[in-house]
């Protein structure tokens, strides 16, 4: 789990300083449940939030991103809490 929140927040953050506006008929989000099996099509990162958690394991986490066609999509996600030991 943890190899994979690093690989996702690896990915989110490489497109995160990509530069570009998205297209201007792209408002409305498409939001989208968390399938770790589906590779991610993001060319821009628009918005990360983490929930803060004060205990050991699985929190929530939303990402809004844009895709290589200019399309917004909201994202869900679990990642490992805050206080977990990262060895």
């Amino acid at each position: 789990m943890r190899y994979l929140f690093i690989a996702l927040l690896s990915v989110v953050s490489t497109f995160a300083a990509a530069q570009g506006a998205p297209n201007p008929g792209a408002d409305k989000p498409v939001n989208q449940a968390d399938n770790y099996a589906e590779d991610l099509d993001i060319a821009k990162a628009v918005r990360n939030t983490n929930a803060a958690s004060a205990t050991c394991g699985p929190v929530k986490g939303h990402v809004v991103y844009v895709d290589s066609q200019g399309v917004r999509h909201e994202l869900d996600y679990r990642r490992v809490g805050d206080t977990c030991p990262h060895s």
